[in-house]
């Protein structure tokens, strides 16, 4: 009985590693040439961003992302102003950080290879669930 247990202990692990690495591979993918647009929202706190990218010859050749508050504000150079210097300098930091994504993905070519920078980490997955939004359209 106790094997039974072991064997099935074993059997249930092996599905939960293969379902964390089953996510998506860009590499393998084919897309059709275009431009594309991705949407992601996140409710804690409450923030979103719009991402278009242009797709040639299986390449991303174009990224831009625009990303909103809870009040549907785009975070530029104004957000956080309201909540005092402090919060101001850090909202500052994560609208930096949160700004250099797009440019990454041109480089790098791949949303899960879009590293989070320090101070932008939600808006980092926000990011990479925008783009593979925008990228399902594309598929081939």
């Amino acid at each position: 009985m106790k094997k039974y247990f072991n064997l099935i202990g074993v059997f249930l692990l092996v599905l939960v590693l293969n379902a964390c690495g089953s996510g998506k591979n860009f590499s393998k993918m084919s897309f059709n040439d275009g431009i594309y647009q991705g949407k992601a929202e996140n409710d804690d706190p409450k923030s979103s961003v719009e991402i278009i990218i242009e797709i040639k010859d299986n390449k991303i050749v174009a990224s831009s992302s625009e990303f909103r508050d809870a009040k549907g504000n785009i975070k530029d150079e104004n957000y956080g102003k309201e909540a005092g210097e402090a919060k101001y300098l850090l909202a500052q930091k994560s609208v930096a950080g949160m700004n250099q994504y797009a440019a990454i993905l041109l480089d790098v070519q791949d949303p899960e290879k879009v590293d989070a920078i320090s101070g932008a980490t939600i808006s980092n997955k926000l990011f990479k669930e925008a783009v593979w939004n925008a990228l399902e359209t594309a598929k081939k």
